[in-house]
């Protein structure tokens, strides 16, 4: 076990620095993407889900539609998102959406809390009933 440890060629380090430049490059472009995408969405309020996300729907949903359009209008975009991407490395998947909108709502959050400092404040709230009548 101690020579496993001592074998360079093993090391999670060595394994991390082989990754290419290019696809360092390629991932960062689909995350920008994405990011785009999701902060798009957020600021609209728009949901990102659709009801049939597979590969024939015809409306897979805003995001996924969204960053389709994205990149059919952006050839750099194009050559690496969707089903240019390696399989396990799409960033479309709901948990992945649902990562980056915490991330993006605790940023939010604490750029809110920075403003306010030690300042007095006060919220206001207005209910509204749905069609069954639930607040």
């Amino acid at each position: 076990m101690c020579e496993a440890l001592l074998n360079q060629r093993q090391h999670v380090e060595t394994f991390f620095f082989k990754q290419s430049h290019q696809d360092r490059s390629d991932y960062r472009i689909r995350l920008n993407a994405s990011l785009d995408c999701i902060r798009y969405l957020l600021r609209q309020g728009m949901a990102f889900r659709g009801h049939d996300e597979s590969d024939d729907s015809n409306n897979k949903g805003n995001f996924l539609e969204l960053l389709h359009w994205y990149s059919n209008r952006n050839e750099e975009v194009k050559k690496v998102v969707l089903k240019n991407a390696p399989a396990n490395l799409k960033l479309t998947s709901p948990d992945i959406q649902k990562d980056i909108v915490n991330a993006a709502a605790i940023e939010t959050l604490n750029k809110i809390i920075g403003d306010i400092g030690t300042s007095l404040f006060s919220i206001l709230i207005d209910e509204s009933c749905d069609i069954s009548g639930k607040e």
